[in-house]
């Protein structure tokens, strides 16, 4: 199951943020594909990120001072704007030297649904298309996500993924009283199609032995799509009015370590009310999760030799395919062009 292609993938959007977890007035480090960067608010409140390092001597302006538009390293005192030009350098006698052409490198940042994205370019000084690339997630520009959880899982961005669009797990690893039992095994048959950079299971009426969808009334149903680099949205419409989007994404952190982050937005005004224990079940899953990653974890320690099985799999070599074709169009500098094909699955969960 090993792939012998890079392990991240360049020229795409990652999630950052939940909006609620970057201050204005304050500097934040995040480590994201092996890259530190240090992200704040402008005066604005516009959310940008740089470079996390001084360009004189290397030191993180995350460790410096920031007043809501200029960053000031800890070190020698340089002062940066919030898009990394020099302003000032204070131990500087010379007054004919220009600082302003001296950078801090400018990663594309974006603001969307309260939900911060940063661009990852494969080449620091090319960066067309990125604004073309940002991520839909599904609801009007002016509506909102609610921040359910952020956790760290103890493996690299594939394992992450795979677990992520793994079907077969949920009977195991969610087993609760407001899930479903492993006693109430159902064949399963799902219809998919490849959509831009994933593919996505044809809309249908959630499993009749998932307890978290029976409270729905009224004509539920459910289209959960997968996209490059690591997110799975799953939208929910309820009647003829309501919906609900609930986003699971994966950040590579380092080689060895992925952010996962899950957010939620429903027009139901009664989840609002009930947002408390509803957060506190979400987080509850997602802890499932990082308890068998944990110890997923373990067995990939000893370097096992691994194996994806039948249609319960597929999803996964469907990333891999996917994931080759990404490289490609960005080693050739081509158009992306989704090598999967309409297919029917089945499994049992």
């Amino acid at each position: 199951m090993a792939s012998e292609q890079p392990l991240f993938l360049k020229n795409l959007w990652y999630f950052a943020f939940h909006g609620s977890q970057l201050k204005k007035g304050k500097l934040v480090q995040k480590e994201i594909l092996g890259e530190r960067i240090v992200f704040g608010r402008d005066d604005q409140g516009n959310p940008f990120a740089l470079k996390d390092n001084c360009p004189h001597r290397g030191v993180p302006l995350s460790a410096g001072w920031f007043d809501g538009s200029t960053i000031q390293c800890c070190y020698h005192g340089w002062k940066f704007d919030c898009a990394g030009t020099c302003t000032g350098i204070p131990a500087l006698a010379d007054d004919k030297l220009d600082v302003s052409k001296i950078k801090v490198y400018q990663y594309p940042c974006k603001s969307i649904n309260d939900t911060i994205w940063v661009y990852i370019p494969q080449n620091k000084l090319k960066l067309e298309g990125a604004e073309q690339s940002l991520p839909n997630l599904l609801i009007g520009a002016d509506k909102k996500f609610l921040h359910v959880e952020t956790v760290t899982m103890p493996t690299n961005i594939d394992h992450s993924v795979i677990g992520l669009i793994d079907p077969a797990h949920v009977t195991f690893v969610h087993q609760s009283w407001f899930w479903r039992s492993s006693k109430s095994l159902k064949l399963k048959e799902k219809n998919f199609v490849p959509d831009e950079l994933g593919f996505k299971m044809a809309r249908h009426k959630p499993s009749s032995n998932s307890k978290g969808y029976s409270v729905l009334k009224g004509g539920t149903s459910t289209e959960i799509n997968f996209q490059l680099p690591g997110n799975r949205f799953e939208h929910i419409k309820v009647g003829e009015k309501h919906e609900i989007v609930s986003i699971t994404t994966l950040t590579p952190i380092n080689e060895n370590e992925t952010e996962l982050n899950h957010i939620f937005y429903t027009t139901i005004g009664l989840a609002k009310l009930l947002w408390t224990p509803l957060k506190s079940l979400g987080k509850t899953f997602i802890g499932q999760d990082l308890d068998v990653f944990q110890k997923l974890r373990e067995g990939l320690d000893t370097n096992p030799t691994l194996m994806l099985v039948g249609d319960p799999d597929q999803q996964a070599k469907w990333y891999y395919e996917l994931k080759k074709s990404w490289h490609k169009s960005v080693e050739e500098k081509t158009p992306f062009s989704n090598p999967l094909q309409p297919q029917t699955l089945h499994w049992i969960t």
